[in-house]
């Protein structure tokens, strides 16, 4: 079996795949998941999320479009880059959720964790809302120990890391109560 010794060019590589997990879309400290919060039983598909989207709040911008499967292709921009997501939606309770993932189909290397952003997304006609988890909330409740909470880990980028599997994550956001997402960024559908 071929290995690495843990020269300077494996010592590069390990650095700049910390670097990319902990990069997402949204700037400051995140709330993420190793583990997906839907499976092959709850992942769906609505077409009403299809679309241009813009918060004009801050300009953020996000083209939604059909993925491979059940999933959606989501350029997002913001002030500062463009990136593009998978993405696919899920009903936990009553909730919808937007499990994001960074695009898959290029190998960015064996070092890289792929993640989970997850978002609670609400769509009435021309309007989306969208809230990630409270990031506060959940290191305050992590540090307090607080029962019922995932188990979970605080990255060098100071990401909240959900190691829960998904079902675990499921029940979960299944009991979280409405502040455990921060307020909502209200984006609206462009022709």
């Amino acid at each position: 079996m071929k290995g690495c010794s843990f020269s300077s060019s494996c010592l590069r590589i390990f650095v700049v795949a910390f670097v990319c997990v902990g990069s997402f879309a949204w700037s400051g400290c995140l709330v993420i998941s190793l583990q997906p919060a839907y499976d092959d039983q709850s992942v769906f598909f609505d077409e009403a999320l299809l679309g241009q989207w813009e918060n004009a709040e801050d300009g953020e911008r996000a083209a939604i479009e059909r993925g491979e499967w059940r999933s959606y292709r989501i350029t997002y921009t913001d002030r500062t880059a463009t990136r593009v997501f998978q993405g696919n939606l899920t009903k936990v309770g009553v909730a919808m959720l937007l499990d994001v993932t960074e695009m898959r189909g290029a190998d960015p290397g064996p070092l890289l964790v792929p993640v989970h952003g997850l978002i609670r997304v609400t769509i009435a006609g021309d309007t989306l809302t969208a809230a990630r988890l409270n990031y506060d909330r959940f290191i305050r409740a992590r540090t307090q120990k607080a029962i019922g909470l995932p188990p979970s880990a605080v990255d060098d980028r100071r990401n909240a890391v959900i190691t829960a599997p998904t079902g675990e994550l499921r029940q979960w956001l299944a009991k979280v109560p409405a502040d455990a997402f921060e307020a909502p960024a209200t984006f609206t559908r462009k022709p």
